[in-house]
């Protein structure tokens, strides 16, 4: 068994349709070592940056596209959300990013944060988004499909939204941290991530919403970084595949 076999094993994938590949990455199934083993995608984390190379090459095999078509943010804890027109445009540092091209996967890393992967089907427009407890505070996913619906005339109620492993409430302690108008999703110091993304989801009119129940904290498949510290990057991804 090759090593793109091997990755493929350990995806996840969410949605494999016709249109519309989506799914989320672990931490098996690449090449790095030490604290990055071994399919650390993430190339601002210390690992060497030949090893993540050749991760992003092994994953993008797995999804039958070139490397160049991986598309990564340089996620800055925001809520701003990019558009991606061509697959040769420079993405500006962002937390979201929406496309109608095809065989260009978006990719969203992590390693406790939220990965948000969003799909209107019938449009051919697909999203990921970084939401953590910045990006959600500042409601980011809202921004994105608000985004999708003005840009390419999205209807939320269609969207199909994935939100992977991240880190559950109880692992997740902000102690005397003030969110403001999210303290209501604190509970005696520990931020309830999915709570927050579950209403805001809501309230923007998504009816068609999955969790993944894991915490990255607690999983041996996942980084985590409160976990561990130094640790790679697992991603979320998704796509319109070439041919519907």
């Amino acid at each position: 068994m090759d090593k793109i076999e091997i990755c493929r094993e350990n995806l996840e994938f969410v949605l494999d349709r016709r249109g519309v590949l989506a799914g989320f990455s672990t931490r098996l199934g690449g090449v790095s070592g030490g604290a990055y083993a071994s399919l650390n995608l993430g190339d601002h984390v210390g690992d060497d940056p030949q090893s993540v190379a050749q991760n992003r090459e092994i994953l993008a095999a797995a999804l039958g596209i070139a490397p160049r078509n991986l598309k990564f943010m340089r996620q800055i804890h925001s809520n701003r959300v990019e558009i991606l027109r061509a697959d040769s445009d420079e993405i500006p540092p962002c937390d979201g990013l929406i496309t109608d091209l095809r065989g260009v996967a978006l990719c969203v890393l992590v390693a406790d944060c939220s990965p948000v992967l969003i799909a209107d089907e019938r449009r051919g427009v697909v999203a990921a988004v970084h939401a953590g407890r910045a990006g959600v505070s500042q409601r980011i996913c809202t921004n994105a499909i608000n985004l999708m619906s003005e840009r390419f005339g999205c209807v939320a109620a269609e969207m199909k939204v994935f939100v992977g492993a991240n880190i559950k409430a109880r692992n997740y302690e902000l102690g005397e941290l003030d969110l403001g108008e999210f303290e209501r999703y604190k509970t005696q110091g520990h931020f309830d991530l999915n709570a927050a993304l579950r209403d805001e989801l809501a309230a923007a009119g998504v009816r068609n919403v999955k969790f993944d129940p894991r915490c990255t904290f607690e999983s041996e498949r996942h980084f985590s970084y409160r976990r561990d510290g130094v640790t790679g990057r697992f991603c979320g991804f998704v796509m319109n595949k070439l041919c519907r």
